[in-house]
């Protein structure tokens, strides 16, 4: 586009491409447009003197920025070319036009939010005088994404199970949560937070009763920013304790079983197993684990498994035969849970 007068129909200033401006006074056009940049990235500021003869004595660049308000410039490019810096920005600024083909647009490196503001390329031309056009610089800053969460003992009454940040981004990020087949179950409620800077954190929470079905669970919170070429993608694990509510005792061979395994649904595991035998001496046990020798004379029996946590605990009983092969199993669904339910 650099002095090529040619790509630009005379309507131009009729057009609205995007944020594409254009000044015309005494029939001397001025084009730019306005931009936005990544926080740390680069800005270019297009500025560009078309279907002019004009002289140009210099282009001054002046800006009014979040750091500073008030209009002062900080760049000026004289007529040979060369270049002037004022007010400190020195290497934060290159000039990127030609004077000759009467552009005067410049790069701006190195973007902070201070630098958001208004930017006006201003052309000294002789026998015009000044043409100037203002261009509007937004800064735009990626968030931060997380999801946190606690763990919750199983009730009927609603908590928030989870929450998903996406912090201090310029514009707010959109924040939503896939719930996949829990979507009937939960419940999701959204929090903004606008800071000095202009940056804004959005919080999106979910809500639910932490029902034992709940329990490992996978949600996911998606957040969607314009800084991000991809939604970013953040999965939880919903975390939910509960008491034993199913006992079940498994041998480790159907035919010549000798070890049998106590199994328990429940969270978090068991802290403790007790093995008994109805009306008989104390059984070997290490754990979840009950030994009974095939070649032991005294196997025949009932067995009870306790498992505890420390939000209560369940029993499965077992029956054994002489034959040391099991008769059959019963869950925990037929005994009654022993001890009390500690809710937290």
């Amino acid at each position: 586009m650099h002095g090529r007068r040619n790509a630009f129909d005379l309507s131009l200033c009729d057009l609205f491409w995007i944020s594409l401006k254009c000044f015309s006074i005494a029939g001397v056009k001025i084009i730019g447009h306005d931009t936005t940049a990544m926080k740390g990235g680069n800005a270019t500021l297009f500025c560009h003197l078309i279907e002019a003869e004009e002289n140009i004595t210099h282009i001054i660049w002046q800006k009014q920025t979040r750091e500073n308000p008030m209009p002062e410039t900080f760049f000026i490019i004289h007529k040979d070319g060369r270049t002037e810096h004022t007010n400190g920005l020195l290497d934060k600024v290159k000039f990127i036009g030609s004077i000759n083909e009467k552009n005067g647009s410049i790069q701006l490196l190195g973007m902070s939010l201070m630098d958001d503001g208004i930017y006006t390329c201003i052309f000294n031309t002789f026998p015009t005088g000044q043409i100037l056009m203002n261009i509007s610089v937004t800064v735009h800053v990626p968030p931060v994404g997380n999801v946190t969460g606690s763990t919750h003992v199983s009730h009927h009454y609603d908590v928030t199970l989870a929450s998903c940040v996406a912090s201090n981004a310029r514009p707010a990020a959109e924040v939503l949560w896939r719930l996949g087949a829990l979507n009937g179950s939960l419940r999701t409620d959204t929090s903004l937070t606008e800071h000095s800077d202009g940056t804004v954190t959005v919080v999106t929470y979910i809500h639910g009763a932490p029902s034992k079905h709940l329990n490992q669970k996978k949600i996911q919170c998606v957040v969607k920013h314009s800084t991000l070429t991809k939604e970013l993608e953040l999965d939880y694990v919903i975390n939910v304790h509960y008491p034993p509510e199913l006992v079940v005792i498994i041998p480790d061979d159907l035919k010549e079983a000798e070890e049998y395994h106590c199994l328990v649904d429940c969270n978090p595991t068991p802290t403790s197993y007790i093995w008994i035998k109805v009306n008989g001496s104390t059984p070997h046990s290490k754990g979840n684990k009950l030994v009974i020798p095939t070649s032991s004379a005294d196997v025949n029996g009932v067995y009870i498994c306790t498992a505890s946590n420390e939000y209560g605990s369940a029993s499965g009983v077992l029956y054994v035969d002489n034959s040391g092969v099991p008769r059959g199993m019963i869950s925990a669904s037929v005994c009654a849970r022993t001890g009390q339910w500690k809710s937290s």
